[in-house]
């Protein structure tokens, strides 16, 4: 019985989508409609006409002429009143191109209202051709050098040079050249100049003189310390006071 019953419920089911399909097919059947021969003969549509426009806000729309300034890509690559300014220069400011290079006067090669050819001036003939060899050659500037021995004074052998400076007024007060003696050489070494503040007093140097920028090399800081104070006597050569020594080669 409940086979039955299913079998009854299929059919009804196809019933039903038969149905619909042929209603369907008749709707669609309404719908299209096939062309006739009097239907050849009528007059075809025309396209609608477009109506131009000016961009311009003298003869046309200003909002569109707004729209069109907005998405114009021009200001990006060339100037516009959007993007620059056109300042209008005053009458004393403005000049006339043609006259814009009047101060520079021109250099003309051939005259400008006359015929006029400037010729070079003429060479003389070589007698030979030994001669011809040598047209063209300019004098040696430098043909003189190392052809005259000059008497040459050699500058005298020194140690190295002090400058003596009173700190007070930075006046230099002595100068004079450092030359050692057979028993005390200075170190053979590539030193730099170096500064010393002493302290005299009448009796004579106050200590020993304090270095405030060195060689670069101990040994050679002292051996200036003690050929000032020893050798130099330089206590002895100023009046009382505070220096600056500068010493170099």
């Amino acid at each position: 019985m409940s086979k039955a019953r299913g079998q009854g419920n299929s059919l009804g089911i196809a019933i039903v989508i038969a149905v619909v399909l042929v209603a369907l097919v008749v709707l669609a059947a309404t719908r299209v409609r096939l062309p006739h021969s009097e239907d050849a003969n009528l007059p075809k549509p025309t396209p609608a006409s477009v109506e131009i426009t000016r961009a311009d806000p003298n003869g046309g729309s200003a909002a569109l002429f707004a729209q069109v300034e907005l998405y114009d890509p021009k200001s990006l690559f060339l100037p516009t009143p959007v993007n620059n300014s056109d300042p209008a220069l005053p009458a004393t400011l403005r000049r006339d191109p043609s006259n814009a290079f009047k101060t520079i006067s021109p250099q003309l090669t051939f005259a400008e209202y006359e015929m006029s050819i400037v010729l070079p001036e003429p060479i003389t003939v070589p007698k030979d051709p030994v001669e011809a060899l040598h047209v063209g050659e300019t004098a040696n500037p430098f043909f003189t050098f190392g052809r005259i021995n000059y008497p040459y004074t050699p500058l005298p052998k020194r140690l190295a040079f002090v400058e003596v400076l009173q700190a007070k007024s930075g006046r230099m007060v002595l100068a004079a050249p450092l030359n050692s003696g057979p028993d005390n050489r200075l170190p053979s070494v590539d030193w730099q100049p170096l500064e010393m503040v002493v302290s005299v007093e009448n009796s004579g140097l106050i200590g020993t003189p304090t270095v405030t920028t060195g060689s670069g090399f101990e040994e050679v800081d002292d051996y200036f310390r003690a050929f000032i104070v020893k050798q130099f006597r330089l206590g002895a050569r100023l009046p009382p006071g505070f220096y600056m020594l500068r010493i170099g080669p």
